[in-house]
């Protein structure tokens, strides 16, 4: 990781095969594929600050987006930093409609 922007959530990770730099978003660390939801359904995804440090080694997936990203020619999909374990994160199936916040 070449530097991580924490109050702005993102960085950049260099890589021999994204040359000129990896755009990376903090919603793509750790990221998880998270199942569609269901005709009529929603999902709620809360908890785990996520967040990488200037000098991690990490693992990434990446896209060459048409037009690039914030000025990177490529962004990265999936980052998994090495050594350090997934944020706890809760992942719920709500009815359409129905708050995240309402008592169960």
């Amino acid at each position: 990781m070449r530097e991580w922007h924490t109050d702005e959530g993102w960085g950049v990770i260099d890589c021999p095969d994204t040359p000129g730099g990896c755009w990376v978003h903090f919603s793509h660390l750790f990221h998880e594929d998270i199942p569609e939801p269901g005709p009529g359904e929603v999902v709620d995804v809360s908890g785990g600050f996520r967040e990488a440090f200037a000098g991690d080694t990490v693992d990434f997936d990446w896209e060459r987006p048409r037009g690039g990203q914030d000025g990177y020619s490529f962004r990265a999909v999936t980052v998994w930093p090495r050594g350090r374990e997934a944020p706890h994160r809760t992942i719920r199936y709500l009815k359409a409609g129905e708050s995240p916040y309402d008592p169960e």
